[in-house]
């Protein structure tokens, strides 16, 4: 092969690695959470009211609250147990330039929701959002960084 066939091969190899080392990496998080089947979080409802209504909700960096919410009979049927207490949940996350873009809460003490990008049903596809509380400069921030 001559040098510029090399220097091609190796530039091919070199950004095929990068791609794969950069672009859409997946991995599960695990953290613990607090169901709540009211629709509140610890400062008040953060998720749309009504029946059948599971909050998860679990303190994330510089004092923000990360939740996620479901309107699922079968989870709340299944949580109902658990009101106001810590449970194990786990995201699948998919990352970009190391961070975290997108995710599916994949399990909830066991319980499987998606697999990977597939969540097994419309019903267990979360909403979520984060909330803030006073910065102490007068105002509120948070992102969705500062749940991961």
């Amino acid at each position: 092969m001559s040098r510029t066939g090399n220097v091609i091969s190796f530039s091919l190899a070199a950004l095929l690695a990068g791609t794969f080392l950069f672009f859409n990496r997946s991995g599960r998080k695990t953290y613990q959470a607090v169901v709540a089947l009211d629709g509140k979080g610890p400062f008040g409802g953060i998720y749309p009211g009504g029946a059948d209504i599971v909050v998860l909700y679990r303190h994330g960096r510089d004092g923000v609250t990360c939740f996620d919410g479901f309107h699922s009979k079968e989870l709340h049927d299944r949580l109902a147990s658990k009101d106001g207490q810590v449970v194990t949940v786990q995201y699948d996350t998919f990352m970009t330039f190391g961070r975290i873009k997108a995710y599916n809460v994949h399990s909830i003490d066991g319980f499987i929701l998606a697999n990977g990008t597939s969540v097994l049903r419309p019903d267990f596809a979360a909403s979520s959002g984060v909330a803030a509380a006073p910065n102490g400069h007068g105002g509120f921030e948070a992102n969705g960084g500062d749940c991961w």
